[in-house]
């Protein structure tokens, strides 16, 4: 019996542990950076976009890879997602970027820096 109800905590914890980690890949079209962390898309996000930050597009793959094409530059490299917490190791950069993420109403990606300044990267889905 106890046996059993090890098996069933073990499933119960492993399911909640997914339930945390929205799934991200996809293709994701820069939109804006706002000050703040936010957690929602509102209008003014929608239109505070800067020409000094340019376009691009961020894919995350299947693999655990992703890339960065930007009107600046390019970059790539891979991922990891656990408890909502996105950890970014650019191929050309020695230490990671890590962010805190978000997906809003399936169409939009949040990331809010955990380091320095607090700003939140907004991205709508594109693929």
């Amino acid at each position: 019996m106890k046996f059993y109800l090890l098996i069933l905590c073990a499933l119960f914890l492993s399911c909640s542990e997914v339930k945390n980690t929205e799934p991200i890949t996809s293709q994701w079209e820069f939109i804006s950076i706002n000050g703040g962390e936010r957690s929602e898309v509102d209008a003014k996000m929608l239109n505070n976009i800067n020409a000094e930050y340019g376009t691009g597009t961020l894919e995350f793959k299947d693999d655990l890879s992703f890339s960065s094409l930007g009107s600046k530059n390019k970059s790539e490299g891979t991922y990891t997602l656990k408890n909502n917490i996105l950890v970014m190791q650019y191929s050309n950069l020695p230490e990671p970027i890590k962010f805190n993420y978000s997906v809003v109403d399936k169409k939009y990606l949040l990331l809010r820096n955990t380091d320095g300044k607090k700003l939140t990267w907004l991205y709508k889905k594109s693929k």
